[in-house]
């Protein structure tokens, strides 16, 4: 009874101080409970909605330190209470709700990047705790914890995420390779090169990311920069991937490649084999 009554006095205090923003909740502050995780930064609540941890990306399936980072997240909030903790935006694109998340005063984003089993990850205009999470992420980088470990993944620029176009599913960017500066200054493009499996090439130019921002490389056709959010953009128009899998390779201006990125489509179903026709005698 004193603990449903203390939850009642909490979502009291949470509506009467927080003040409301244009197209926000009328509190910046939520309380949940975890049902499900389902890896280093995506967990389910029991009401049925998920949440991504704003400012944060953990190592994908089948990369180094993706089970580490899914289970130390499955041991600080699965089964708990936690507190929601929202910023500029409250969802994406996904549907997904954005939040920094706490058990107690510990916030989890900060700490999976404190344990090298996350980096610093900047998409849209959200940037309450930038300057937390680069300094929690340079603290593990100086010791060598988790991704940037002897077995981990220590490159300053990475590619997180490769989208080819699906008709099902309409993107104004789309296709698209999103990448990331893992470093904490500011990373110059100049020389770089993305390539596909294909040999399909874009050489960059005048452009940089800075610390924890990502920079989207569009098959849209558009003017280069950086948006207001310090989101980048390029545009590489007529840029394809093949639907059933591809790989993204990044080189650097020696030619060099510090990264790659293999897709496999998940969505596209391949026809069945035709039946070989016996050749005539």
């Amino acid at each position: 009874m004193k603990a449903a009554v203390s939850r009642a006095i909490w979502l009291l205090i949470l509506a009467a101080t927080s003040t409301p923003t244009v197209g926000a909740l009328a509190t910046t502050e939520e309380l949940a409970r975890v049902k499900r995780v389902y890896d280093g930064d995506t967990v389910l609540l029991e009401d049925g909605r998920r949440v991504r941890y704003l400012g944060i990306n953990t190592p994908e399936y089948q990369e180094p330190f993706y089970l580490k980072a899914k289970r130390l997240n499955e041991s600080l909030v699965l089964g708990r209470e936690i507190r929601l903790e929202f910023d500029q935006e409250k969802s994406d694109s996904y549907g997904r709700l954005l939040a920094y998340v706490y058990v107690g005063n510990q916030m989890v984003n900060a700490r999976l990047v404190q344990e090298g089993l996350a980096h610093a990850f900047f998409i849209g205009p959200s940037r309450r705790h930038n300057a937390l999470l680069l300094e929690a992420q340079e603290k593990a980088r100086q010791r060598r914890a988790g991704i940037w470990s002897s077995w981990g993944d220590k490159k300053n620029i990475k590619i997180t995420s490769v989208h080819p176009a699906d008709p099902e599913n309409p993107d104004a960017h789309a296709p698209y390779v999103r990448i990331v500066n893992l470093g904490n200054k500011e990373a110059g493009l100049a020389g770089y090169v993305l390539s596909n499996e294909s040999g399909h090439r874009y050489l960059f130019s005048g452009i940089a990311i800075d610390p924890g921002y990502t920079l989207i490389v569009s098959g849209a056709a558009g003017a280069n920069g950086k948006e207001g959010n310090r989101q980048g953009i390029v545009h590489w128009p007529g840029m394809t991937w093949d639907k059933w899998e591809d790989t993204a390779y990044l080189a650097d201006p020696s030619g060099v490649i510090i990264d790659s990125f293999h897709y496999r489509g998940k969505r596209v179903v391949k026809p069945a084999a035709r039946p070989r026709v016996p050749a005539s005698k």
